[in-house]
C-alpha cells in the first residue's frame, strides 16, 4: 500500500481535482497543444452543426405533417399499410355479406322443402279421400306427420350434416375472398411467388399488352373469375417478368398456367382445343375454357345438357358462355352451337 507520508505538497488545482474527479470535464481541451485544441474544436463544431440540422429537419417534418408517411416499398406502415388493411377489411365485409345472403337462401330453401312436403301430403290425402268411404275414421294429421319428420333422428342427422357442409363451404369461400379470389387481378414479378403459394389453386395468364389474343383471354377470364372462387385468377405482364418467363419456359403468348400449391400442374399455350372454327380460331365459348380448367381440378364445371341448353335459351341466356368478336372489339357475339 502506497504511503503519502513523504509525498510532495499539492497545489490548489491539484487539490481541487483530487477532491472532485469530474472537474476536468469542465474544460475537455485542458492539457492539449494549440493545434490539437483547434482540431478538437472544429470536430465538435461539425458534430453540433449536424445535430442541429437533423433536429431542424425533424421539426420541419412535424410541422408539415409528413413524418408519418412511410415508403410503401420499405415497411408495412403508414399510408400504404392502412390502404392495404382497408382493402382487406372490404373483402372481409363482402365475405360476411355473402355469408348472410347464403344463410337467408338456406332458410328459404328449408321453408320451401317443408311447403312442398305439405303439398304432397295434401295431395295424397285428397286421393285417399276419393278412394275411401269413411274419411272420418282416418287419424292421419298433416301437422303431426310434419312434426314427426322434424323429430326423425335420421332426417335430423342429414339436415345437420348438410348445415355443417354449408358452413365449411362458406368459411372456405370467405377465406378465398380474403386472399383475392373472385376477381381477375394484375400482379408484378415480385408478387408472383407470394400470390401463387398462398392459395391451393391459381390460374395465371402471361400476357403482352399489345397482343390481341391476350385481350381475348382476358375477356373470358374476367367472366370466369367471379363464378369460381375456388381458384385465384391472375394476370402478369410477360414483358416485365423475364425471370419467370425463362424459368417456366414460356415461349408463346398468351400462356395460361394452372398451379396447385405453388407447382405448375397444367399449361395452355395459345387457344389450343378451344376454337369453334379452324378458319376463325379467335372465336370460342367461355365454357370451353371452363371445361379445360375443370379438367385440371382448379374449378368445378358441369357441361350443360340439351335440356339445360333449351331452358337457358328460353331465358335469353348463353348456354356455353360469351364469345369474343373481333368485329365489335370484344363485345359478345351471341351463342354458337358449332
Amino acid at each position: 500500500m502506497t504511503s503519502n507520508q513523504f509525498s510532495k505538497p499539492m497545489g490548489k488545482a491539484q487539490k481541487f481535482v483530487a477532491a472532485n474527479p469530474l472537474a476536468p470535464m469542465a474544460d475537455p481541451f485542458a492539457g492539449l497543444e494549440d493545434d490539437q485544441k483547434e482540431f478538437q474544436s472544429a470536430l465538435s463544431e461539425n458534430i453540433n452543426n449536424r445535430l442541429t440540422k437533423a433536429v431542424d429537419e425533424l421539426k420541419d417534418k412535424h410541422s408539415k405533417g409528413t413524418n408519418e408517411i412511410d415508403d410503401e416499398d420499405k415497411a408495412p406502415t403508414g399510408y400504404a399499410y392502412r390502404a392495404q388493411e382497408a382493402e382487406a377489411a372490404k373483402r372481409r365485409q363482402a365475405a360476411m355479406q355473402q355469408k348472410d345472403i347464403q344463410r337467408q337462401n338456406d332458410v328459404r330453401h328449408i321453408k320451401q322443402m317443408k311447403e312442398n312436403a305439405k303439398n304432397i301430403l295434401s295431395q295424397n290425402k285428397n286421393e285417399e279421400d276419393d278412394n275411401s268411404e269413411n274419411e272420418n275414421d282416418s287419424d292421419f294429421d298433416d301437422d303431426e306427420y310434419l312434426n314427426g319428420l322434424d323429430d326423425d333422428p335420421e332426417l335430423e342427422a342429414i339436415r345437420m350434416q348438410r348445415i355443417d357442409q354449408m358452413k365449411k363451404a362458406q368459411i372456405q369461400r370467405a377465406e378465398n375472398l380474403a386472399k383475392g379470389h373472385g376477381q381477375y387481378r394484375t400482379i408484378s414479378q415480385d408478387e408472383f411467388l407470394p400470390e401463387c403459394t398462398s392459395s391451393i389453386f391459381v390460374a395465371c395468364h402471361f400476357f403482352h399488352k399489345e397482343y390481341n389474343r391476350c385481350k381475348i383471354m382476358d375477356h373470358h377470364l374476367e367472366i370466369i373469375a367471379p363464378q369460381h372462387t375456388s381458384c385465384k385468377f391472375l394476370r402478369i405482364d410477360a414483358e416485365k417478368t423475364p425471370f419467370f418467363v425463362a424459368k417456366l419456359a414460356i415461349q408463346t403468348l398468351p400462356t395460361l398456367l394452372v398451379l396447385r400449391d405453388g407447382k405448375v400442374v397444367d399449361k395452355m399455350t395459345g387457344f389450343q382445343g378451344l376454337s369453334l372454327n379452324a378458319n376463325d380460331p379467335d372465336k370460342w365459348h367461355t365454357g370451353k375454357l371452363q371445361q379445360w380448367l375443370a379438367s385440371t381440378g382448379a374449378i368445378t364445371y358441369k357441361i350443360p345438357n340439351e335440356e339445360m341448353i333449351e331452358e337457358m335459351k328460353r331465358l335469353g341466356l348463353q348456354p356455353r358462355g360469351s364469345v369474343w368478336s373481333s368485329e365489335i372489339h370484344g363485345a359478345n357475339a351471341g351463342d354458337f352451337d358449332d
